[in-house]
């Protein structure tokens, strides 16, 4: 999973609840051979936000009147180098969470962001993927599968 995906993903439960956080377990660096296009709207390949600066590249974000921010306050945000060298990351294993009003997490295994509501929960995948992790989990307060 590219950090460039905390600009969109949500909680499936509940988008409102957005960006979510992010806890990398393991990554590696990529060499990209095709770079995609920025945005038009930035300049950048975060549309809306920015997780490596933990940054909105919006004013008012995910209100009526949200408006992307003027392109020399983006500079001052984050550089085009910056934005390169973000895609350089690749995380394979780790938690994206929130905790709005209890702690709600989603498992990134094998760079795969699974982001089922939770009636769909795989509880099985959820365990094999605490008990590997199981330190890592601890730390964030993760020790079972979410109830559905």
């Amino acid at each position: 999973m590219q950090f460039r995906l905390l600009d969109i993903l949500a909680d499936p439960d509940n988008p409102d609840i957005w960006p979510l956080k992010l806890e990398i377990f393991t990554s590696k660096e990529m060499v990209r051979e095709i770079i995609p296009e920025p945005h038009k709207s930035t300049a950048r390949y975060c549309k809306f936000y920015c997780h490596t600066k933990d940054a909105y590249l919006v004013s008012n974000p995910l209100k009526d009147d949200e408006k992307t921010l003027d392109i020399s306050e983006i500079e001052k945000i984050v550089s085009k180098d910056d934005c390169l060298n973000c895609l350089k990351t690749e995380v394979i294993d780790g938690i994206l969470y929130h905790n709005d009003d209890k702690l709600k997490w989603f498992i990134i295994d094998d760079e795969i962001p699974v982001m089922f509501p939770l009636e769909l929960r795989d509880e099985n995948q959820e365990i094999r993927f605490i008990e590997k992790y199981k330190s890592e989990c601890k730390r964030i307060g993760i020790t079972e599968p979410l109830k559905k």
